[in-house]
């Protein structure tokens, strides 16, 4: 079962951000591993983060993403899912979506959709 990536405070609960302002959005920093992409803030606090696996050769699928639900709305999953996007066809991936999120963002940006047969 996957577990969702948490930035949590010493006692364990969700620590709280204010809305992200346009100077912390130019700030902004993706790290990326073997199945994730990270979107981390000032001194590198995780704000958002995308999931992928790979579903057969050369196919990967965006399976969950998630942004801390005080910074919604501010275009940050958009963002996430792009660069998720770039990782994978960097890898000389194709891309699928089962997170509802990503495959509304790929039906929004055609162009990103990849043909899986």
């Amino acid at each position: 079962m996957h577990a969702c990536l948490r930035d949590m405070g010493e006692d364990g609960r969700m620590e709280s951000n204010d809305s992200i302002d346009e100077m912390e959005m130019k700030r902004l920093q993706f790290q990326v591993s073997e199945e994730h992409v990270f979107l981390l803030g000032e001194q590198r606090k995780l704000l958002a983060n995308a999931d992928f696996r790979e579903t057969a050769p050369g196919v990967f699928d965006i399976y969950h993403t998630v942004v801390l639900p005080e910074l919604r709305g501010q275009g940050l999953a958009s963002k996430l899912v792009a660069k998720t996007v770039e990782e994978i066809h960097q890898r000389g991936g194709k891309v699928t979506a089962t997170c509802t999120y990503a495959k509304a963002w790929l039906e929004r940006h055609p162009q990103e959709e990849d043909a899986i047969p």
